[in-house]
């Protein structure tokens, strides 16, 4: 399921310009078919990006998933030349992406983590545990 719909476009962008560039057959509609592709196309770019840190498809959906489905679903949409500001806001999106795959940004607190339970942290030059009670610590001294 697309992480953002026709609904959302036109919510976030207006419903002129979503007709004006879905419209492939010239009825003054935009293509379900080609709205549909690039709501998916979109989730699947996100969902690449987010595959190592959160389980999906990510349920339920953010409010900051769907504008950024909607951002690039918007960039696909223009079949030629792509306007500075749509581009502009779909390297926006991109950049978001990268933050929340890196971890530099995290997504709301009730989506599930991917584990990386049973990992092992090795540190070398420290002369003893950062896990150690302060106690035991000055004790050593």
């Amino acid at each position: 399921m697309p992480y953002g719909t026709l609904a959302d476009l036109y919510a976030r962008f207006g419903e002129d310009e979503i007709n004006q560039v879905a419209d492939t057959d010239r009825t003054g509609t935009p293509d379900p078919m080609l709205v549909a592709r690039s709501l998916s196309d979109a989730t699947a770019e996100i969902d690449a990006a987010l595959r190592a840190r959160y389980r999906l498809p990510l349920d339920p959906v953010p409010g900051l998933v769907t504008r950024l489905c909607c951002e690039l679903a918007r960039e696909a949409l223009y079949a030629a030349r792509v306007p500075e500001n749509v581009a502009g806001s779909a390297k926006w999106a991109r950049d978001i992406l990268r933050q929340l795959a890196n971890g530099a940004m995290l997504l709301d607190a009730t989506l599930d983590l991917v584990s990386d339970a049973g990992g092992v942290e090795i540190v070398s030059g420290r002369q003893h545990s950062p896990f150690a009670s302060p106690v035991a610590v000055r004790g050593r001294r």
